[in-house]
This record gives C-alpha cells, structure tokens and sequence, in this order.
C-alpha cells in the first residue's frame, strides 16, 4: 500500500508538471525533491523506508531516505523559491560580526556575607576605612604616603616591600621604574589600584603578593598600567617556616586575584607566567593584555571566572609561549567578554592529573557568554583541553589550531552543546606518535541539544567528532568536515571521518557531514529519529551501519571521486 502511494504521488506530481515534491513530516520538517532529476524509488521488506534517487546521474547518486510512519502529507508544487533540502558540500567560515554580537550573562552582586561568592566582589567592602596608602614609584626610587603603626615599609632603591596586619587597606600604585617591584605581606584582604603605573623588575616578579587572603586589582578609568618581570629570577626568600617563597610571574598572588575597573593593564613576562594565583583568580572588567608570556598567560591553582558587571565588560588579549589560560586544580567559568589567546600551548587548560585525585577538585569548563577566539600552533595543543566534563550553554568559539595531533575541543570527560556556538578549523596531520589532529575528541558521551557547531578538518587523518561512547543529537545545528586523505604511513591507518562514536543517535536537529571516508562510524548502531542528516563520503560509505531509522531525514551520497 505505501509503495503504491507514495509511486503514485511522484507520478501525479510529475504529470502535473510540478518541479518539487515536498513530503512533510509530522514535526514541521519536510523534504523537496525535484521530480524532473529523480531517479529509482526503493523500499525495505515492510515498505516502511524509502529510498528515493534525487538524482538520473548513477555515477553521482545522491538519495533521501525516510520512514512512512512520520509523514503527514505530501504536496506537490511548481515553485521554484524554495532550495532543496540538502547540503552535501558545507563550508565552514569565520563570521566576523559575532565578535560584536553574542550573548554576555550580567552577574549579580550577592549580599549575604554567606554567599561563597561574596568576597569576590570590591563593592562589598570599603577600603577608605582602612587608610588609602599612595605608593609612587621613579627612576631614583619609591616613596609612599604616611603609613600607621601596624604598616611597615622597607624600602631598596625603586624595591619596596610591605608588612601589614590592618584591615581595609587601600594601596595607589603610579608612577615609572625600570628597576623596582612591589611585595605585600598581609594578614588581611585589601585593594591595590593602578593608576598609572609602569613597572619592571629585571631579577623577578613586579609585583608579588605574599598574601593568602584576597586582592581586589582595580584598573582606574583612563589609565594604562604596564608590568614587566626579568627574564631570570634571583634565588627566592626563605619564609620562616623554611621554605621558598614563590615567583611564578610578573604578577603573582599567594591569594584570590579579582580584576575590576575599567583602565587598562598591559602586562609582559620574560622568565614566568604573566598573572598567577596559587589560589584562584576572578577578571570582572578592564583591558588586559598579555603583550607576551615566557609560559603560561594566566595561571591559577583553583577556579577562574570572566564575568560582567552591568556596565563593565573586560577585554583580554593573551600571547602566551605556553598555554594562554592554565588552570591546574579547579573549574573555568567564562560568561562574558572578549577574549583573543594566541598559544604555542593549549588555548585554554582545564587540567588535573594528580595520582590520587580530590574528589573536591572539579576540572570541568563551563562557556556561557562572550566571545573567545583562539589560535594554537605547536603540535598535540588544542583551543581548549578539559581533564573532565566541557558544557557550552552560550558564547562564540572561534578557533583554529595549526600543530599536528591538535583539537578544536579535547575533553577526558562528556561534553554537552546547547547554545552558543564553535567555529574551527584544524589543520594538523597525524603525529609521530600516531595522534591524529581533529574537530571534537571526546572520552565520555556527547550530547548535542542546541546551539551551532561549524568545524573543519583539513589535515590527513583527521576527524570532525571522535567519541570515545555516544554521540546523541536532539538539536542545534552541526556541520563537520573532514575531507582531508587517509593517514596510511603508520601500521594503524587514521581514517578522515565525519563522526566517530560507539552509538550515534540522532532524534532532531540539523547535521550536514563531508568526509573522506565514512560520514558516520558507528561500533554499535545508528538511530535516526528525527531531524535531518546529510552526509557525504569521497570514498566509501556515508554510513558505516545500516541506520535503524524511525523518522527524520537521511540525504546521503557515497563513493565518489
């Protein structure tokens, strides 16, 4: 009875002289076919899937397969308006109006002194109470204002170092030194604003804070403050308990760092990390950047959050020779800004690899606005490495990495997409060590729900969604390319493929695949439900397994040159 049906539909449609046959399923989604390039109309044993050729040419068969039990109607028509519904040769291409356009998350301040979050914010506390103490720094040395009793000062030429036991205190850095630096010990959390400084420190950091307690870094409007370390570090202080006190960088706290304001800090490291936190660090707003990094741009031991305030969005610049943002022991949050990471390392580094881990660190990354954009070039170095789970609810990702054996997004863990949006291209082959660059290199499930996912693969090997267990796709819009040849100078070939998985389950949304080899490469199986999926394959199969499809729509063409 279906066979004759839907037969009898493109017979009818074609006597009536229509161009497009569309079958419209029961979600809203349909398929036009142009009658006038169709070929063969084939059905499985219980006439429930059909496979209609869109095309008369047999060397370039390009079909539509669907399953009867989702359709609603079908309606032919004359008009020529309305494309054809597939797609089997994307691009992939970096917008560069989504640089101004994307969604940013307006933090609130909290006001419950229990809130975890509420030290973070300089608003909570006011640091005139304290005393306002104005260091200034010159090429013959540093003078501060008055200090009280439980201040001290030490001063070495354009050196200085504090000591202080008082609360509420508010340091005023300005001024130029080209051999001089600022160290603070301190019992107390306390503000240090820049109001135009210019600092180096030839033998080690410009400024290092000794302190376990908060530091709210203020950048003053109107003002550009710039830091800079030696590219060797003198031998470090002894602290009293006997250890070495540590140097990581131009701009080091033992405690919480907090940027806010909204002047500028430009910031160079010859010898270290350009900003590091032994604990976490926290940017709300201001111009930072990071001019060059002899290791890591940023570095922190525990979590590290962009955020917004209502009126303040912060802009970050990072040119690292390491990683551009490096967390060793904690969870990234980014929901607001702009940021641009050019690395040799990794773009973004969300890493734990101790032997016996914390079940209290989480080294999980969590992208919910603001505009990222990365670029990586040394080999085996993604845009983003996480040690466990990566979530993308909203932001714009563009990336492309260089370096053989590198990702777009390299997670351990599970992923899951839905909104925002990934753009990358990945241009590495296969390393010697038979690492093959890709798009999406996943070890835990991977869930698409939403969102935008553009990734392109151009190198020998590569492919544009490698999961390690299943891929689930119930939304969004993805396309992945990877058209690069096969990798077969190694005994253990690297095939180019769309996507990669144990399972591959699709029940909505849109995925339109190019590939070298397989579109799809499934162990277990593949299920369509629902939405539709293009895939193309330059020499083999668009898919790897029979689908066991139940609805949505599979537009395929396979073993061409």
């Amino acid at each position: 009875m279906r066979k004759t049906f839907f037969t009898a539909c493109l017979l009818i449609a074609t006597s009536m002289q229509a161009q497009v046959l569309y079958v419209n399923n029961n979600d809203g989604t349909y398929q036009a076919i142009d009658t006038e390039k169709a070929g063969d109309i084939t059905f499985d044993e219980e006439q429930r899937l059909i496979d209609i050729q869109l095309t008369n040419d047999k060397e370039s068969t390009i079909a539509s397969r669907f399953c009867t039990d989702g359709i609603k109607n079908i309606a032919p028509s004359s008009n020529q308006g309305r494309e054809l519904t597939y797609n089997l040769k994307p691009t992939v291409a970096f917008d560069t109006t989504e640089k101004e356009n994307f969604n940013e998350i307006t933090e609130e301040i909290p006001t419950d002194e229990l809130d975890d979050e509420y030290s973070d914010f300089v608003e909570n506390f006011n640091f005139s109470t304290g005393r306002i103490i104005t260091i200034t720094f010159s090429e013959v040395g540093v003078t501060t204002s008055s200090l009280p009793n439980d201040i001290t000062a030490t001063i070495n030429g354009g050196h200085i170092v504090i000591n202080s036991v008082r609360s509420n205190v508010g340091y005023k850095l300005k001024g130029t030194c080209s051999n001089g630096s600022l160290k603070i010990y301190s019992t107390k959390k306390f503000q240090i604003t820049a109001v135009g400084v210019n600092l180096t420190n030839p033998t080690g950091p410009a400024i290092n804070i000794q302190s376990g307690k908060t530091v709210y870094f203020t950048l003053q409007k109107g003002t550009t403050n710039t830091l800079c370390d030696g590219a060797t570090y003198n031998s470090p202080v002894i602290a009293t308990d006997g250890s070495e006190e540590d140097q990581k960088g131009t701009l080091f706290s033992e405690g919480q760092l907090i940027f806010n304001g909204t002047g500028t800090l430009n910031v160079k490291s010859l010898g270290g990390h350009a900003i590091c936190s032994d604990d976490y660090i926290r940017v709300r707003g201001g111009n930072i950047n990071i001019l060059e990094a002899a290791k890591d741009g940023f570095r922190t031991k525990d979590k590290f959050i962009i955020g917004r305030t209502k009126t303040i969005s912060p802009v970050i610049t990072i040119n690292a020779t390491g990683n551009g943002i490096d967390l060793t022991e904690g969870t990234l949050t980014i929901e607001a800004g702009k940021i641009d990471i050019k690395s040799g390392g990794e773009g973004i580094k969300v890493e734990y690899e101790e032997p016996v881990p914390d079940p209290a660190v989480i080294p999980d990354a969590y992208i919910k606005g603001g505009f990222i954009k990365i670029a990586t070039t040394d080999d085996k170095s993604s845009a983003i490495k996480v040690t466990r789970n990566y979530t993308q609810s909203g932001g714009i990702i563009q990336a492309e990495t260089k370096g053989n054996g590198s990702k777009i997004i390299n997670c351990d863990g599970a992923i899951a997409f839905s909104g925002g949006k990934v753009t990358g291209v990945a241009s590495g082959t296969v390393t010697a060590d038979e690492t093959a660059a890709g798009g999406i290199k996943c070890n835990g499930n991977l869930n698409i729900s939403g969102g935008e996912i553009a990734i392109e693969c151009n190198g020998k090997g590569s492919k544009g969604i490698n999961c390690n267990a299943e891929v689930t796709i119930d939304g969004g819009e993805t396309t992945l390319i990877a058209t690069g040849d096969n990798y077969t100078e190694i005994a253990d070939d690297k095939k180019s493929r769309g996507i990669t998985a144990g399972n591959i389950t699709m029940s909505g949304g849109k995925v339109v695949v190019s590939a070298h080899d397989n579109a799809l490469n499934a162990i277990t199986a593949i299920t369509i439900a629902g939405g539709t999926l293009n895939a193309y394959s330059a020499t083999g199969y668009a898919l790897n397994l029979d689908a066991i499809q139940t609805g949505g729509w599979l537009l395929y063409k396979e073993n061409q040159e």
